[in-house]
């Protein structure tokens, strides 16, 4: 076994100078920005070492032109009070994977979204609010993403790669232009082939040089050969050779005009700079009319006399240029006048269709959803806005009647609020009945949700984490509290499971090449959430260990842990009570310890 029974760190303090925090919706995506950055730029950075300050604070030393610089991997919660930019840039519609600010500068310098979703259906729009709160502030965004991916979410779908849509990758290029900031999108391959689509060119990292760019925010340098790199990538995705079929064909021969230009990626990082933003779309050349899936029948029932289009053959909003028309059949039965809600009743309209709520089919009932629309709105109303500024944003509720008990302003302090409260001119539903936009109740911030200090279940697994890779072993998985669902890389083979969304899942699982064994551990906040299910965390322990060694037919012995934030007594106290072979704890007092205990 490689680890110690013992590890031991003194809590590390560091100055402002060269201190860059980034701050992540858990540790594990705060580190992968961290790792990202240095891998992407080997030939810059030498790494020092890691630091610990506390068990959820982690400072990752390296030398850049012979200065040393400091990068702390925090979470936004637990660690006290996060500075104003920070608060403010993650709580405007929704929290990004990742932000990376500069303590000495006092500033944002980059926001990160990271996903191993498969980027199909529902999960492609749902995270483009964080992307846009950065682009709002002036600050640049990275996407990451696989470029393809098994879709698991679903037993039913079919089991070919999905792939981002093209719709998606366009509206990268539409936002920089509206809002003159770089937002950039990372494809990259998944390390398992068998997921792949060979398409795409399989050397072609799209990350690379989107962590050149922050490198040169870090150092304050002029990053612009790399940005010109970032763009080539996503025009390449339509007009290259290895271009998906798909891609070019979805918005016709008249579109995508600025795209095609030579000089693409002159112009847009110039256009960029001098604030000039040229519309990607016209009335003419917007050509497919709106289809909008299940309800298209009865959006043609309600506005007979209306024409709508859309952008691709797959967008999901549509787009008026009747408003008058519209606004006339609004306005039937009406007390008000529907046209006060409007910016402008001589600018097109855009039409979004979403829900407030899903069916739990588990249980029989109607449940809130926040996810994808809090996502939606604000993508697809900037899509269109970014051709048509002054048009106006109509929700259209589908899942509300006169027929139903729901009550919409029930959802007035939750989340897709935000966006419905910024984006939106007029909320109606499928019997046109009118409903406010506005609410205060999903803009108020509880302090205790930023400032309060105290471990949880992701700073004991992270930190473990930590020690694994000091030690040479990459983990075959670690579950974060945030993720749907994951893949198990089964070392030493390049063989994979997957977990689904639903799967009952262990938290941590290693191999170990020095006695060849399999580790498998269950994590826990504190010793009280342990032993309060201590019989059913060696349950879903003992899953997970017979899901790896049956995909690896049995070649290799297995152990069991569990590992907590508490003493050397309460680990005995867990062993007593359970089949565990042996037990970590970790602590953070005077310093920062990590203790196993065994039989």
């Amino acid at each position: 076994m490689k680890l110690k029974s013992n590890y031991k760190f003194k809590k590390f303090e560091v100055g402002n100078k060269n201190k860059f925090t980034i701050y992540g919706d858990n540790l594990e995506e705060s580190t992968q920005i961290i790792k990202w950055l240095y891998d992407f730029n080997t030939d810059i950075m030498k790494f020092i070492g890691i630091e610990y300050a506390s068990l959820s604070e982690y400072i990752y030393k390296y030398e850049i032109n012979d200065e040393i610089y400091y990068f702390v991997a925090k979470a936004y919660y637990r660690n006290g009070k996060l500075p104003y930019d920070v608060r403010h840039v993650i709580k405007e519609l929704d929290k990004p994977d990742a932000v990376i600010y500069s303590n000495e500068r006092e500033k944002v310098l980059m926001g990160f979204e990271t996903t191993s979703t498969t980027m199909a259906g529902n999960a492609t729009w749902q995270r483009s609010g964080r992307i846009i709160n950065f682009l709002e502030c002036g600050i640049p965004f990275g996407f990451l993403a696989y470029f393809s991916k098994n879709d698991k979410s679903d037993k039913k779908a079919n089991k070919k790669p999905r792939v981002p849509g093209a719709l998606f990758v366009l509206m990268f290029n539409m936002l920089s232009l509206k809002y003159h900031t770089p937002a950039l999108v990372g494809f990259f391959e998944h390390p398992d082939k068998s997921q792949n689509i060979d398409a795409l060119n399989p050397n072609n990292d799209w990350r690379e040089p989107i962590f050149k760019y922050l490198l040169s925010l870090v150092l304050e340098e002029d990053g612009e050969e790399y940005l010109k790199k970032c763009y080539s990538n996503m025009k390449n995705y339509y007009f290259s050779e290895d271009k998906l079929l798909s891609t070019n064909s979805e918005f016709g021969n008249q579109s995508l005009k600025y795209l095609r230009d030579d000089n693409f990626e002159e112009n847009i990082i110039s256009d960029m700079k001098n604030k000039i933003n040229i519309p990607f779309y016209n009335s003419d050349n917007i050509i497919f009319p709106w289809a909008p899936k299940k309800i298209s029948e009865r959006i043609h029932e309600l506005f007979p006399n209306v024409k709508f289009y859309q952008l691709s053959k797959n967008c999901k909003a549509g787009i008026t240029f009747e408003t008058e028309k519209l606004v006339e059949r609004l306005n039937v039965g009406k007390k008000e006048y529907v046209e006060d809600n409007f910016k402008s009743i001589k600018e097109p309209t855009i039409v979004i269709p979403i829900k407030l709520t899903k069916s739990d089919k588990k249980n029989g009932t109607i449940v809130p959803t926040d996810d994808p629309y809090n996502g939606e709105i604000p993508a697809f109303s900037n899509i269109y806005l970014q051709s048509f500024p002054k048009a106006n944003v109509m929700l259209l509720l589908c899942d509300h009647t006169n027929a139903n008990e729901y009550d919409v302003e029930a959802s007035k302090g939750r989340k897709v609020y935000k966006s419905i409260d910024k984006y939106a001119d007029i909320v109606t539903d499928l019997d046109l009945n009118l409903f406010s936009h506005e609410s205060e109740n999903s803009r108020v911030e509880n302090k205790s949700k930023y400032e309060n200090q105290f471990t949880t279940e992701d700073d004991v697994t992270s930190f473990f984490g930590t020690i694994l890779l000091n030690e040479g072993i990459i983990p075959s998985f670690i579950n974060p509290p945030c993720g749907s669902w994951s893949d198990i890389h089964l070392y030493p083979t390049d063989k994979y499971y997957y977990y689904n969304r639903n799967d009952d899942r262990g938290d941590i699982a290693y191999f170990d090449d020095q006695d060849e064994t399999y580790y498998f551990g269950e994590s826990k906040k504190n010793y009280r959430a342990l032993v309060s299910t201590l019989s059913d965390e060696y349950r879903k322990t003992k899953n997970l260990s017979e899901i790896v060694l049956k995909e690896l037919n049995y070649k290799y012995p297995a152990k069991l842990f569990a590992i907590f934030k508490g003493s050397s007594e309460e680990a005995k106290k867990i062993l007593e009570n359970s089949n565990f072979d042996f037990v970590i704890t970790v602590n953070d007092t005077d310093e920062l310890t990590l203790e196993i205990v065994g039989r």
